[in-house]
């Protein structure tokens, strides 16, 4: 009876310990080191900290929401249910739950797919009445859908964040930083002889168009130049759709055929600020 008695109590002790610790976790800032968002408003803020500006960029310029969500269930959508205790217990469990938002895949998908709509595409909405609260049995087919397409997806946001990681290498080696000066090349041409003249016989930088970059986009593999300077007074053709560039700089107009205005041909004026293309071969490194 002793041995009974001791071993009840036992029992009962754990389990109060058990519940205690689940009880403690739904209250408490920070597990195990992380901090857990209170509500989706803080999620998302925090997502978009952990997120690189690299990676917002790539989900901007190359996915549609229900990409993003499939691509990000396996990779971020883990680590927020592993991490803010959507599976353990939380207090961000807590608040879902209490919007009935049951289950842990469809709280991390709701986290994205608000990430995506507030912080990425900028919409202005009430994000809890655009929970979906279909997440028992459907939702488990949904979740059999997204981890189809996820095997392609996740493959593709490592592959971009390799190509990243090896753009920034290869740019710190070449030296090419925000607000390091650059100088035009010329792949389309000049617009006046005189500009013309100067190009081709200039012993180095001094005299060419200057421009700063302003930012550095690695996963797109571009720079933004804000020009400084230019030779002519109609800017620098960054775009004509009448020739093919040439890479080299060497290609020389017949300006008694010329024309400024058309509508193939783009200029760029002192104080724009464009993106270019890093195999665009607009701008150089100004060593001078």
């Amino acid at each position: 009876m002793l041995f009974l008695t001791l071993l009840l109590c036992t029992s009962s002790a754990a389990q109060k310990k058990v519940s205690y610790q689940r009880d403690y976790r739904y209250l408490v800032e920070r597990i195990d080191g992380v901090y857990i968002p209170k509500d989706i408003d803080e999620a998302i803020d925090s997502l978009g900290i952990i997120l690189s500006v690299e990676e917002k960029r790539y989900v901007a310029d190359s996915l549609s929401l229900e990409d993003f969500t499939a691509m990000a269930h396996m990779g971020i959508g883990m680590w927020m249910r592993n991490n803010w205790g959507l599976w353990g217990g939380s207090r961000l469990q807590r608040y879902f739950r209490d919007r009935q938002v049951n289950h842990p895949d469809a709280m991390s998908h709701e986290i994205l797919k608000a990430f995506y709509k507030k912080k990425i595409k900028g919409m202005v909405y009430p994000v809890e009445e655009d929970f979906d609260l279909d997440n028992g049995e459907n939702y488990g087919v949904e979740v059999i859908r997204m981890k189809e397409i996820t095997k392609y997806f996740h493959k593709e946001w490592w592959r971009m964040r390799k190509g990243i990681s090896e753009t920034r290498r290869e740019l710190k080696e070449e030296g090419i930083r925000k607000g390091g000066l650059v100088f035009f090349q010329y792949p389309y041409g000049c617009s006046t002889a005189e500009e013309q003249d100067i190009w081709l016989s200039a012993d180095n930088c001094d005299a060419l168009p200057k421009g700063i970059i302003t930012d550095i986009d690695f996963g797109q593999q571009r720079i933004k130049v804000k020009l400084l300077s230019t030779i002519s007074p109609h800017g620098i053709i960054i775009f004509d759709g009448d020739i093919k560039p040439d890479t080299d700089g060497d290609l020389e107009r017949n300006f008694g055929q010329f024309a400024i205005n058309t509508p193939n041909r783009f200029y760029m004026q002192v104080g724009d600020e464009l993106w270019f293309d890093l195999d665009s071969h607009c701008w150089a490194l100004d060593e001078s």
